[in-house]
């Protein structure tokens, strides 16, 4: 017996779950989500939100919330790299070196010009209950935490999954027409047979939360994470720091202390201990600690081989999990939901056909992989920072303090030795400065028309992005201007769903068009006109930005998705506008080209 039936049920209340939920319920999509634990995180593992996710948080109508609560970028736009916090010996509280980041800056010009909005650093446990909170809000009653998804199956038509109230003990069954898998790789995929493919991970992270004054010793103001090389040598010498707010800057009062071990190495992790760990690593015997949580997790670079198995789809950490560097984890998720949100919804509202959804998996798990492997470069290119500090393995102490001796050193080869350290740390980039792997991803193949360009230049280091409105790339950023109203032209796609047109100055020909392929698909389209000064429908290009990247001419149109990603371009306004863009929407929903007429000929 069914007891409750809905269109889509996610499993999973994490970050991946919950911006998958309030998503949903913009777009009209009524759901179920479950998850097992009683409340949202109590960890501040991930925390680092980059500018596309806040993008699309800006989009949904969370980003002003987030935002009041998370880190400004004037507390975040640094990282160092110490020997140590605090200490009075020789080599204590020394800086090795100091980077831009996030945005930040050296950063900003570059990081402001392609986005709207900053990126920001919240923890995760206190952005899932502010995501619960809207979740909860525009789907009441419809999320659940500790409800457990005891097992699942599926048929040709949809799932059905048993459910139980763990407070109550009470067992439902619920059927859905598709099932989001977001239960961070805890047991969906494995039912669905479902391979990871990668690196499991061969060592073991320590995190400690704890709350202490640091404001006399924290490296500054400007800096939200220290990263520490200790030239004392022994079982913990490298490790970091994260402050964690409430308050920013030096006046944060939370902390997230990270260390690994080597496999099989085992500490005490008691409260007594911990606190005494921590005081010995930042040299400060005296500190009031008062530690919240110790963790211990292995990370891990790992892919599915799908993201989806008939009327199931993988999202977040049941699709991919990688090493926290880069912070790919949580934004990746956030926009896997994003992805599969206004597909799930446009099939659900028979403007789509079930082919839509293959370019879920066909769009997001190359990004995915990507973001996979480019965690594991910045995270093992710790290595080559410490190889660049002179250090070995298995040096015995005194070398490796001579070595901080020297690189101190009032002489020549100790500018040397600095030199070489800036340079090499440089490279360290690929984490602290990734703007174009975090704005930049692209889909080659999917609900999209590919126009035989070819992608613009990428930056190896991945900082450098060059926004352009190729189709399956994200709509690039510009102010635009009508009166006084100002926005992006991100802001044209609204939260709930819709395609629009983009035109130019001598775009008449697509108004026509644009409500032929409406109708006839059965999905909103709207027109907007960007260079039009005298046009009431129309924007100005502020400063000229639109016109530099849209990559037509007056008369051509760009057509963007509602997930912000291009779907398809004109560079001019052919012969037959409404046949062209009436083919554009019906690829962008996954429908199959019409068969030839009988007896044409090509």
């Amino acid at each position: 017996m069914i007891d409750e039936e809905v269109p889509v049920l996610i499993v999973g209340g994490g970050g991946c779950g919950l911006t998958a939920s309030l998503f949903l319920s913009d777009l009209g999509v009524r759901h179920l989500l479950v998850e097992r634990r009683e409340s949202t995180s109590v960890l501040p593992r991930a925390h680092y939100l980059n500018q596309r996710t806040m993008e699309i948080f800006r989009q949904h109508g969370v980003a002003e919330d987030v935002y009041a609560l998370s880190a400004p970028l004037a507390h975040m736009s640094e990282v160092a790299w110490r020997t140590s916090l605090a200490g009075d010996g020789e080599l204590d509280a020394r800086d090795l070196h100091r980077m831009d980041s996030f945005g930040g800056g050296s950063t900003a010009a570059p990081y402001a010009a392609d986005s709207p909005c900053p990126s920001t650093n919240l923890p995760q446990h206190r952005l899932e209950p502010l995501l619960r909170r809207h979740a909860e809000e525009r789907a009441p009653g419809m999320v659940r935490f500790h409800h457990l998804m005891e097992e699942f199956t599926q048929d040709a038509d949809g799932v059905t999954a048993r459910i139980t109230d763990r407070a109550t003990g009470t067992t439902r069954t619920v059927r859905a027409r598709y099932l989001l898998g977001a239960d961070g790789g805890r047991g969906i995929g494995d039912a669905l047979g479902v391979t990871m493919d990668g690196d499991g991970g061969s060592w073991n992270v320590i995190s400690v939360h704890f709350s202490a004054d640091l404001s006399r010793w924290w490296s500054g103001d400007k800096v939200l994470i220290t990263n520490f090389v200790s030239p004392d040598g022994g079982l913990v010498s490298r490790y970091g720091m994260v402050a964690m707010g409430p308050g920013w800057g030096l006046a944060s009062q939370e902390w997230a202390l990270h260390f690994h071990l080597p496999a099989g190495i085992e500490l005490d992790l008691g409260e007594e201990a911990t606190v005494a760990r921590v005081r010995e690593l930042l040299k400060l015997p005296e500190l009031d600690v008062t530690v919240h949580q110790v963790s211990r997790y292995t990370p891990e670079a790992v892919i599915a081989r799908t993201f989806r198995v008939g009327r199931v789809l993988l999202a977040g950490d049941a699709a991919h999990r990688q090493p926290p560097a880069t912070g790919l984890g949580l934004n990746t998720a956030v926009q896997d939901a994003h992805n599969a949100a206004w597909k799930l919804a446009a099939v659900l509202g028979g403007t789509a056909g079930e082919e839509l959804l293959d370019s879920y998996e066909s769009e997001r798990l190359p990004v995915a992989r990507r973001s996979m492997e480019w965690a594991m470069f910045a995270f093992r290119n710790h290595g080559v920072l410490h190889a660049g500090l002179g250090l070995m393995p298995g040096a015995p102490p005194e070398t490796t303090r001579a070595n901080f001796r020297a690189l101190f050193a009032d002489t020549p080869m100790g500018d040397t030795l600095r030199a070489r350290t800036a340079e090499v740390f440089a490279t360290q980039r690929v984490e602290y400065q990734a703007h174009d792997i975090e704005i930049g991803f692209h889909y080659d193949r999917g609900a999209l028309v590919p126009d035989g360009t070819p992608r613009p230049p990428l930056d190896p280091m991945g900082s450098v992005h060059h926004p352009v409105t190729r189709p399956g790339h994200r709509l690039p950023h510009a102010w635009l201007t009508r009166g006084a109203e100002r926005l992006s032209t991100q802001d044209l796609v609204g939260r709930f769903g819709g395609f629009v047109l983009i035109t130019g100055p001598d775009g008449d020909a697509w108004r026509l068009a644009a409500k032929e392929a409406a109708e006839a698909y059965g999905v909103p389209l709207e027109v907007v006109a960007v260079g039009t000064a005298d046009e009431p429908a129309g924007f100005r290009d502020e400063d000229g930005t639109w016109s530099a990247v849209r990559g037509t001419g007056d008369d051509g149109a760009v057509l963007v998705r509602p997930d912000q990603h291009i779907a398809w371009r004109a560079t001019r306004a052919g012969a037959h506008p409404e046949r062209e863009l009436a083919a554009a929407v019906r690829r962008a929903l996954g429908h199959p080209d019409p068969a030839p007429a009988a007896g044409a000929t090509a």
